[in-house]
């Protein structure tokens, strides 16, 4: 083929070939004296990793709030919009001197700016270079880089987070991933003698540019909110400090969920404080904060509601007391046979037992009544919240004058080892009411209830339980008038082992022993055995009891022989004294004759 026909050829192949591609034959743009090379497209992006971990997101990044840094991977998608033509894709990561490039499209400036704003100005400059064709740029891996923590840390020094990481994160890292709630070890080195503590509520982040903030991150755990555990910047330096509770601390009791001493802020507030130690919300009606201080010798309280506590300011010493809208407000609850068991509210030392049962729609037909009783749950005084976040029990607190000596009457008490230990045991393992509840619940005295009190109410099976040393044990039909023995006798008989029979009662557990005791609705009819055992081990154990009792026995017949020889040798010594004196006064007589 002559040259001039191969060349026209071949440009109308090239012609019908760009026509052929709709993508190559749109995205033609005369080249400018701008563009920069075109790098090799996929379609294909890799996934967002951190190293070798991948990157957990807490939800999509926040583009007005995302600064964008060195480091930062961007996708760039042309193209696509069909099946037969899918979207080329490319990354391109933002350079160490804080320049985003885009191919054909330009050079921009992204350290430092938003992520909204960069992508805003790389799209425009992607449609103006690709008119007919769909554009986009996100981002696809946020960066990592590094923060500077000190202070009251274990591991102090740099520490590397993502561009997603935030305050908590930095200070994890120097607790090996674990919770900044785990620094109470490191606020009081050996060396000071002043108790301190990690004052979380005062972490100092100083930006490169010189600025500092304040960060309370017990009261983002508080409550939630990440504006108190904010973003870190490239470079960012995160001190965590330590305070003295004594002399730069605020106190909190009252109603609130985590009392104790917290450090003071110099913003801080009784709103502020009271978010913090979990008191109740703001627009709770009706209650109240009150703030002492003591200055010069002189005591000053303030007692504002709680809307208005975020005009309270605060000073180190000071102490907040905070009282519910209504202080006699609480809970108790019933289970068993009511037709809506659960947890109810009342007023403490008005509500009685049988509001409560009525609250509950009423006691069903098969409640044994003469088996329900009251748990009143009660406990010592609390510890000093040493860590502010501790949550104590979700029990009510309930305080008695008993409950502080429980341990120094034991040792005081003259109980062995055994004896005071029992004692503990039992002490602790009796939350039970001593009252009246069936008497109560029939329409008796009434009984006035207090926050935690539990009303138990078992169901009447109309049976008896028989079991121990019987030939058929199990539930016999509960009759009216019987005794032990009736019961034992309808449940087969006595046993070939069976020795002691006992009536167990169904409200207080106590045992009576005797076959003619008379069995009311809902108790139990034990047969005891003779000492034996199931397994070797518990035989070992029978078998030390036995002779520890058997010892006991021969230390009482020991005695009682040795008090009848004493008795016995005291009365002979007495004879053979009266009768020498006898026989002194009758010669002394006949001498003097």
């Amino acid at each position: 083929m002559p040259l001039p026909v191969r060349g026209i050829a071949l440009s109308v192949l090239a012609a019908l070939c760009l026509c052929a591609s709709p993508d190559a034959a749109a995205q033609y743009v005369p080249p400018s004296s701008a563009s920069v090379r075109v790098p090799t497209f996929s379609t294909g992006i890799r996934p967002a990793t951190v190293g070798d971990d991948a990157l957990a997101l807490g939800g999509p990044v926040d583009p007005a709030e995302y600064l964008v840094g060195p480091g930062d991977v961007f996708v760039v998608s042309v193209g696509g919009g069909s099946v037969s033509s899918p979207p080329r894709q490319t990354e391109t990561t933002v350079t160490a001197d804080g320049l985003l490039i885009v191919a054909e499209a330009g050079t921009f400036r992204a350290a430092g700016r938003t992520l909204a704003a960069v992508r805003a100005e790389a799209r425009a400059a992607l449609a103006r270079r690709y008119t007919n064709l769909p554009t986009d740029v996100a981002l696809a891996v946020p960066r990592r880089f590094s923060v500077y923590v000190s202070g009251a840390v274990p591991q102090p020094g740099r520490q590397v987070v993502t561009a997603l990481g935030r305050v908590e994160d930095a200070i994890a890292e120097t607790t090996d991933r674990g919770s900044p709630l785990d620094l109470a070890d490191y606020a009081t080195p050996a060396r000071f003698e002043v108790e301190r503590r990690v004052a979380l509520r005062n972490v100092r982040v100083t930006d490169r540019d010189g600025s500092e903030s304040r960060v309370d991150l017990l009261r983002y755990y508080a409550t939630g909110d990440l504006a108190f555990n904010p973003l870190l910047t490239d470079g960012a330096a995160v001190f965590v400090p330590t305070f003295d509770p004594t002399r730069e601390g605020v106190s909190v009791d009252g109603d609130v969920d985590r009392p104790g001493t917290y450090d003071w802020r110099p913003d801080d507030t009784a709103a502020a404080l009271a978010a913090v130690a979990g008191g109740p919300g703001l627009d709770l009606s009706g209650a109240t904060i009150r703030r002492t201080r003591t200055t010069a010798g002189r005591v000053e309280s303030v007692e504002v509601s709680l809307s208005e506590a975020s005009t309270l300011p605060l000073a180190p010493r000071d102490q907040l007391f905070l009282r519910a809208a209504s202080p006699t407000a609480g809970q108790a609850s019933v289970v068993g046979e009511v037709a809506y068991p659960g947890t109810y509210p009342i007023e403490s030392g008005q509500t009685t037992l049988r509001q409560l049962v009525e609250a509950a729609g009423g006691l069903t037909t098969d409640a044994l009544i003469r088996g329900a009783y009251l748990e009143r749950t009660a406990r010592s005084e609390p510890q000093a919240a040493l860590d502010p976040l501790a949550y104590p029990s979700d029990q009510p607190i309930t305080i008695a004058t008993f409950d502080s000596t429980v341990t120094t009457l034991g040792r005081l008490s003259g109980l062995g080892l055994v004896g005071r230990r029992y004692y503990v045991q039992e002490y602790v393992s009796t939350p039970r009411l001593s009252a009246d509840v069936p008497g109560a619940l029939r329409g008796g005295a009434d009984l006035v209830l207090q926050p935690g009190d539990r009303l138990v109410v078992p169901r009447d099976l109309g049976t008896v339980r028989v079991f121990g040393q019987v030939f058929e044990p199990g539930y016999v039909p509960f009759t009216a008038g019987l005794t032990a023995a009736d019961y034992v006798e309808r449940a087969g008989g006595l046993g070939p082992a069976g020795t002691t029979f006992f009536t167990v009662d169904a409200r207080t557990g106590r045992f009576t022993a005797g076959p003619e005791v008379q069995v009311q609705a809902g108790d139990a009819v034990f047969v005891d055995r003779p000492p034996t055992s199931d397994s070797p081990q518990f035989e070992s154990l029978a078998l030390q009891q036995e002779n520890i009792r058997l010892q006991e026995e021969r230390s009482e017949r020991d005695a009682e022989r040795d008090r009848r020889q004493f008795l016995l040798q005291t009365i002979t010594t007495t004879i053979s004294t009266v009768g020498f004196l006898i026989s002194t006064y009758f010669l002394i007589r006949d001498n003097a004759n």
